[in-house]
């Protein structure tokens, strides 16, 4: 995966980043949070070339996951009002995902997350009870203060890094 050179606020975010990856007994969600278009995506993928060689085993494009799986459960999402059945199915789906990703791997990068937001889903409540034991989550969370876009998460389950 082709990255680009980092610029001044992305280099500050991924020595935290780095910092973070390369404490081993630390374990956790980082949720790595900037407006749209900061190099939230970017940067990760910068760092998990960097760290391992590659970012496809590590990193997860959220949305594009989301909408595979809500497809192969078309049929049972066929009545008006499912945003109930959605939002489970979701749920069940990033479970899967992480369970299924942390039973080899010890770090995972979920990007482009926006799909979980009309759904209120609080995706560090759900990492929150895979990330023990030294296993590390990086959500890239996007926002917006000019939009008023900003997701409501228990942030008290993470770790914060901002690109300015």
């Amino acid at each position: 995966m082709p990255t680009y050179p980092l610029d001044e606020n992305q280099q500050e975010a991924y020595q935290a980043l780095a910092a973070h990856i390369d404490s081993r007994s630390k374990g956790g969600t980082i949720c790595l949070i900037g407006e749209f278009q900061s190099g939230k995506t970017n940067l990760v993928k910068h760092l998990l070339n960097e760290k391992f060689g590659n970012a496809i085993d590590y990193y997860v494009n959220l949305n594009l996951y989301l909408l595979d799986e809500l497809d192969k459960q078309r049929a049972s999402i066929a009545y008006a009002g499912a945003k109930a059945k959605i939002h489970l199915l979701i749920q069940i789906a990033i479970e899967d995902l992480l369970d299924r990703h942390f039973q080899t791997h010890n770090l995972l990068v979920l990007d482009a997350i926006e799909m979980i937001y009309s759904y209120e889903l609080n995706l560090l409540a759900i990492t929150d009870r895979f990330v023990r034991d030294g296993k590390r989550c990086i959500i890239c969370v996007p926002e917006s203060k000019k939009h008023n876009y900003n997701f409501d998460f228990s942030w008290d389950l993470a770790e914060a890094i901002r690109i300015n």
